[in-house]
């Protein structure tokens, strides 16, 4: 009789402290818009600070993981400009072949591709990194990483939102309802062992 009541109060300890943390973990993101019960608004943690919680995401993303200088540095790295430089050099010396006409030619030696690719290997390199600069400063003055994540954010609807979430904390969150199972049953060990002195 008394392994039973022990067990007993294992089992109801455990179910109440894992279903009690499982409810809390829901109200953090249900209901999603207010509901009124006796005169009292609830309404889920995220959904009610889904605004304050996309400025905090933006600015850590901008200030500690992905600055504007970063990205600008990813998309114009050394390989990326090289290669860029390349093609473009190749596709400029072909269209102005192809357009320069004939009888121009004549007055070029004859051999017009020849002479608009060293035209472009003496003068390009200067050209292409003036552009270069004035593209790194104009993306620099555009580029806003803490509105663009920020807006993001705002455009998804709540069960995108919750997704996400659930997506990044899933294992902890089953880890906070685990826990929740072993302090209920732990807590019905402590009533056992009170019921016995009383």
């Amino acid at each position: 009789m008394e392994i039973l009541r022990f067990i007993l109060l294992v089992i109801i300890g455990g179910f109440i402290g894992w279903i009690t943390n499982k409810i809390a973990i829901k109200m953090l993101f249900r209901p999603i818009n207010p509901v009124k019960i006796l005169g009292l608004t609830f309404q889920g943690v995220f959904p009610r600070r889904k605004d304050q919680i996309a400025i905090s995401l933006a600015d850590i993303i901008e200030e500690e993981l992905l600055s504007k200088e970063v990205i600008m540095d990813q998309i114009l790295s050394q390989d990326r400009i090289e290669e860029i430089k390349t093609k473009l050099k190749d596709k400029i010396v072909e269209k102005l072949s192809e357009s320069i006409p004939p009888i121009a030619s004549m007055f070029l030696g004859g051999d017009v591709k020849s002479f608009v690719k060293k035209y472009i290997d003496k003068n390009g390199d200067d050209i292409f990194n003036q552009m270069l600069d004035e593209f790194r400063t104009i993306g620099l003055e555009n580029l806003n990483i803490h509105d663009l994540v920020k807006r993001r954010i705002d455009e998804l609807d709540f069960v995108e939102f919750e997704k996400i979430i659930f997506g990044l904390m899933n294992k902890e969150l089953r880890f906070v309802e685990i826990i929740g199972l072993f302090l209920g049953a732990f807590i019905g060990i402590i009533q056992y062992i009170i019921t016995i002195f009383l």
